[in-house]
């Protein structure tokens, strides 16, 4: 394992036991009554915090780039993985990120503290990784864990409403919160209980866009993520990011630890799609992709500070790109072109900034403003004679493609696209067989420990409940 994903195991799990030593509901070993073991909330929302960078930016994400055409995986394991040969074992480590870093501790944490930002921030730290959760994997426990010991897996559906409803409870606990309260221990937004809030709508809108609920994620996006400055990732607010390998970015550990040269994005889709040079690439007349596709190429043999491998480079969660073109899909589908229009046009004048990234500055970059005559029929994004609408709709799709990639978000995407508008899917290619993978596999842990698990579990091939 590399060297980070065993600090944050280890941190997740030392917390997990100081925690039982200070709760008897869960392990009675205080033995003196007038002798209180507590652990402070601020270390249990920070484990928590890591456990999530683990599900959202950790060995699951990089897979699911291999199968979006993202990444490619060319040595060892992970040769094997991107051509869909994968175990369950290699979901475990997720399985107790999410149940036993987040979960647990946030159980302790509501009980507990009477903090309510903590409060809010650890319940939005839940709903992000259990709908995360839920789209990888379809049904999963839920409602009955830390109740039962074989708990039931809920409906997918289900779980994405119990994340909305976590989601709403957080907003409505941070918005009591005063604008000085800061916390040191908050390694993603520095204690900022507006961007919290921010965020939370985000996911929201995530979340109802991933349940085909337009209306109401377009709704949720318009109180998301307003400002780059906003947006979740790992860990912009943490002073020491990127001075030790303990705490740098998870693609420059993998670049330079045990699997270098075992992945890469030589060669993947995604770096054909922004090339200049390929005449079947995104670029046009108004687009020029050479610094981003330099920003975005990740290899052993070409880490440098100008690129997202770099061991300093904050690693995208939830950000003001995915509101923005959740705001240009939702805008088009129930308010019209010209709200798709201009909500991605907002995304390209941030784009053409020197904040929207880095990548080489001997390189250019060109996003001038669309116009409504470059998606009609002949427009330089309408060459094939589709509905403008749809010649819209395709290049807001592309886009997240693009701006999504170091998430789980472009994987979500590219499964809810092929179902409902595969005419203007992105082609991603497969790479094994005749067909896509729909899911992760359900936890060996979960298939040996847990009777309510599905016999036999659904396949990689198996699309889940919202994407059948």
């Amino acid at each position: 394992m590399l060297t980070m994903k065993k600090h944050i195991r280890k941190f997740i799990f030392t917390t997990i036991l100081l925690s039982f030593m200070g709760c008897d509901q869960y392990l009675d070993i205080n033995e003196d009554p007038n002798v209180a073991v507590d652990v402070p909330a601020e270390l249990l929302l920070k484990g928590m915090q890591l456990a999530d960078v683990q599900i959202q930016s950790g060995h699951l994400m990089r897979i699911s780039q291999f199968w979006t055409g993202q990444m490619k995986g060319i040595a060892n394991l992970y040769a094997r993985i991107n051509d869909y040969n994968i175990s369950p074992e290699e979901t475990n480590s997720e399985w107790g990120f999410m149940y036993h870093g987040i979960m647990t501790q946030n159980n302790i944490i509501q009980e507990n503290s009477e903090d309510e930002f903590i409060k809010g921030v650890a319940n939005i730290l839940e709903a992000h990784g259990i709908g995360s959760m839920a789209s990888m994997f379809g049904d999963i426990p839920y409602s009955e864990v830390g109740s039962l010991e074989d708990a039931a897996f809920d409906s997918q559906a289900s779980v994405f409403a119990a994340a909305q409803e976590l989601l709403s409870t957080a907003i409505t606990q941070l918005n009591g919160v005063p604008a000085s309260r800061k916390l040191s221990d908050d390694i993603l937004l520095g204690g900022n209980a507006a961007a919290w809030i921010q965020v939370a709508n985000t996911l929201k809108a995530r979340y109802y866009l991933m349940t085909r609920q337009y209306g109401e994620a377009y709704s949720s996006a318009q109180s998301g993520i307003n400002t780059a400055a906003n947006s979740l990732r790992y860990a912009k607010a943490y002073s020491a990011y990127g001075s030790t390998n303990e705490n740098s970015s998870l693609y420059y550990l993998i670049l330079t630890g045990s699997r270098a040269g075992d992945l890469t994005s030589t060669g993947s889709f995604l770096q054909s799609l922004l090339n200049p040079a390929n005449t079947s690439s995104r670029n046009n007349a108004k687009t020029d992709e050479s610094r981003r596709r330099d920003y975005l190429f990740l290899d052993q043999s070409g880490l440098n500070a100008n690129r997202l491998s770099w061991k300093s480079a904050t690693m995208p969660m939830v950000t003001y790109e995915e509101n923005l073109l959740i705001l240009a899909e939702t805008g088009l589908r129930t308010v019209g072109f010209n709200e798709g229009l201009s909500r991605l046009n907002d995304l390209r004048s941030y784009l053409s900034t020197a904040g929207a990234f880095a990548g080489d500055p001997a390189l250019t970059k060109l996003y001038d403003n669309y116009v409504v005559a470059d998606f009609n029929s002949g427009g330089i994004e309408n060459a094939d004679g589709k509905t403008p609408d749809k010649a819209l709709l395709r290049e807001i799709i592309e886009e997240k493609y693009v701006s999504t990639f170091g998430t789980l978000v472009t994987f979500d995407d590219a499964r809810r696209i092929r179902k409902t508008d595969s005419d203007i899917a992105v082609p991603i290619p497969i790479n094994s067989g005749s067909s896509y993978p729909e899911r992760f596999l359900i936890a060996q842990e979960e298939i040996n420990g847990n009777s309510n698990a599905p016999s036999p579990i659904p396949d990689l091939f198996t699309p889940t409940p919202i994407n059948q």
